[in-house]
């Protein structure tokens, strides 16, 4: 069968290699198959792959493997002469799959934004710009194949008759060796040959009426393919079976030295001197075990516990000391690196999602609804800079006067799909009483898309006065939910959880929690939420405000099914008056949990912060001793006059500090702390500025995981 170009350029080949398949040569990265048509979804999951533009365009084949990974060749972007870097791929690369018929609509069309190589072999996962979730995907077989095995290849390359064939073809191979890392196969009959265009096409194991991806096709020897005189038909394919790809490691599996883990806005690296290191977009480390060993491991053992083996592999160099047989540990779009059981429940976390990043780039960012006097509304994105200053921000989203009424929206931020970008959500109470919840999706620029309803009640069931949204990933799945602190009207106390979903709409909600009247006063909660126990799952925290000022900080635990454990004390103080006490959440000193801290306005007029960092003493979980981290001479600052917004601005793994500030004259200025090694934080940087003629300060409202 002939793997097809579908354009007169896809005739160019690849980039010619060698390679030994016994004693034969070949001469060329397998580019096409010869075989028979295929007319049904059957191989829906195969992707014809365009990468260039213009006359120097070339085309290979996939197979998708995750809805948002395709598994093709290394060197259908090198022709097989260099090794493959990490990261974006240096032309544009488009996928379409689930197309059996290429001049036919349907399927799923995505550019192609990252590759993860697999060193050592032909292989690459290349990660989809947006998700192919209406297609399944093919299962790769976790056991090897054997010398006289029949396979199947498909791909879109040339055939016997056809220089540019618009169909996807199929073929029947036998395999003739297994090595470590290649197999040696070949075609069944005359007709059945990998031609040009087929680089990186599955090669497939029918098992239980299914097919499992056993391999990719890598080079051949092109026997019966269009234009070529050769009669041989053997080719090489790359094992598929026996190595780590995509974000996931299952039970048994490791990384080797300079293997890689991929997501959306981050990667794990096995780095050859022995450190297991998560990166993020912006380059920088956001975690690590800190470990020294060239040639050490990171093996996710049978009983489930992620290990970083020595490299005599004799011992455990660190260990996260998880029990969780069954499951697995996954690098999230989000960027976390987490354990899962076989329930798929959290048990253990880096603590590296980045916050409310709007672009992707490694950095927080920050946004605001901006309400115009004419009427019109509009979504604003500030971005972080290099060096963590909030940059001039642009429109994305705006809409005529009628459309939105702001004196009945709350807002909230966060990844609700998942795909590794902030969102925005708004929870709008109508008229009626209804109550909707509309999400704006990021973009890959930094600024949102329409709003859309992603969730929403008739009237009498809910009513928007008694409800304060919270988001964050309270079930661990990867997503940021929302969590709506309900005060009834009588005087009751409910936990509601909404879970989001992978199109970013969200769940019937459930409650968890729920209070007396009169045990828990709507008029005494300040909340943040955070991932305060290191889980992998964020939690609610609530500085409640005692009848004498004084604060009591309370944390509820968040539930593998994303609801709420009764609270427990974690931090209280009698020196300080709850009515000057601001509270934030974030990651300040980049262990991997996130801490409190209060932003608190002195009755002389300066300002400070402190900071609680999380920590587990006595295996009690709780916010430590108050640490003094910015300190504001009176005057200086207004707190009343600032809208803060907690962030990693930066990209080093640690959060920082970002507010608006509305100055005496009427100017807005962006100013940025961002965090220290040792929790302190460095002095203001000054960021975007503009005069009172161009940004009312009150008609912004900045976005935050939280709201009070």
């Amino acid at each position: 069968m002939n793997f097809r170009r579908p354009q007169t350029v896809r005739a160019l080949s690849l980039l010619s290699a060698t390679a030994a398949v016994g004693a034969l040569t070949l001469t060329s990265p397998a580019q096409a198959i010869v075989g028979t048509p295929v007319a049904d979804s059957t191989y829906a999951f195969t992707a014809q792959i365009e990468i260039g533009d213009g006359d120097s365009k070339r085309a290979c084949t996939g197979a998708l493997v995750d809805a948002q990974w395709v598994l093709t060749a290394s060197s259908c972007f090198t022709g097989g002469t260099t090794e493959l870097p990490v990261g974006k791929p240096a032309l544009k690369t488009v996928a379409t799959i689930g197309r059996a018929d290429l001049n036919a609509t349907g399927g799923h069309v995505s550019e192609i934004v990252d590759l993860v190589p697999r060193a050592g072999r032909d292989l690459v996962m290349a990660r989809l710009a947006t998700p192919a979730t209406g297609i399944t995907p093919v299962a790769v077989a976790d056991s090897p194949v054997a010398a006289g095995d029949t396979l199947t290849a498909a791909g879109y390359g040339r055939t016997k008759t056809e220089w540019v064939p618009d169909r996807l073809h199929t073929a029947a191979f036998t395999v003739d060796t297994a090595g470590a890392t290649e197999l040696g196969i070949t075609g069944k009959s005359a007709t059945d040959a990998i031609c040009k265009g087929d680089t990186g096409g599955p090669l497939l194991r029918a098992v239980g009426g299914k097919f499992e991806l056993v391999g990719v096709s890598s080079r051949s020897w092109q026997g019966g393919c269009f234009g070529e005189t050769e009669t041989r038909t053997g080719a090489t394919a790359a094992r598929a079976d026996n190595t780590v790809l995509g974000s996931r490691l299952t039970p048994g599996q490791r990384l080797l030295p300079g293997e890689t883990l991929a997501s959306a806005s981050a990667k794990l690296t096995m780095q050859t001197d022995g450190n297991l290191a998560i990166t993020s977009n912006a380059g920088k480390i956001l975690w690590s075990t800190g470990t020294t060993d060239a040639g050490a491991t990171a093996l996710l053992d049978t009983g489930g516990n992620l290990v970083v083996r020595n490299s005599a592999d004799t011992a455990n160099l660190w260990e996260a000391g998880t029990s969780a047989a069954g499951g697995a540990a996954v690098l999230q779009d989000r960027g976390n690196f987490v354990v899962l059981n076989a329930q798929a429940q959290s048990v253990w976390s880096s603590g590296t999602a980045i916050r409310h990043d709007y672009n992707g780039d490694g950095r927080s960012d920050m946004a605001a609804w901006y309400d115009y006097t004419d009427g019109r509304d509009a979504i604003h994105s500030f971005l972080g800079g290099t060096d963590g200053a909030i940059t001039k921000p642009f429109l994305s989203y705006d809409v005529a006067d009628g459309v939105w009424d702001t004196k009945a929206m709350k807002y909230i931020t966060g990844d609700f799909n998942g795909d590794g970008r902030g969102d925005m959500a708004v929870l709008k109470g109508y008229s009626d009483t209804s109550v909707k919840l509309w999400v704006a999706l990021g973009r890959a620029d930094g600024g949102f898309g329409t709003p859309y309803t992603a969730w929403s009640a008739p009237a009498g069931s809910f009513h928007i006065s008694y409800m304060t949204p919270q988001a964050g990933d309270f079930n661990g799945d990867g997503r940021d939910d929302m969590a709506v602190w309900y005060a009834y009207a009588d005087g009751t106390t409910k936990l509601w959880t909404f879970t989001s979903t992978a199109t970013g709409t969200f769940s019937a909600p459930f409650s968890s929690w729920s209070a007396p009247t009169g045990s828990w006063l709507r008029t005494r909660t300040k909340f943040i939420t955070g991932d305060f126990n290191g889980d992998g799952r964020d939690d609610l925290s609530v500085f409640y405000g005692q009848g004498d000022d004084t604060v009591k900080t309370y944390v509820f635990p968040a539930a593998a099914n994303g609801g709420f454990a009764a609270p427990a004390t974690w931090w209280q103080s009698s020196s300080l008056d709850w009515n000057r006490t601001t509270p934030h959440a974030g990651d300040f000193n980049g262990d991997g949990r996130d801490d409190a801290l209060v932003w608190y306005d002195y009755t002389d007029g300066s300002d400070k912060t402190s900071t609680m960092l999380s920590e587990k003493v006595d295996g009690k979980d709780r916010f430590g001793s108050a640490k003094l981290t910015l300190n504001s001479p009176p005057g200086n600052l207004d707190v009343s006059r600032m809208q803060f917004v907690t962030g990693d601005y930066n990209g080093d793994g640690r959060d920082d500090l970002a507010t608006m500030v509305h100055q005496a004259d009427g100017t807005v200025k962006m100013w940025t702390w961002t965090a220290r090694a040792d929790t302190l934080f460095n002095g203001g940087l000054a960021g975007w500025s503009a005069p009172a003629s161009s940004w009312a300060f009150a008609s912004a409202r900045f976005f935050s995981a939280y709201n009070n």
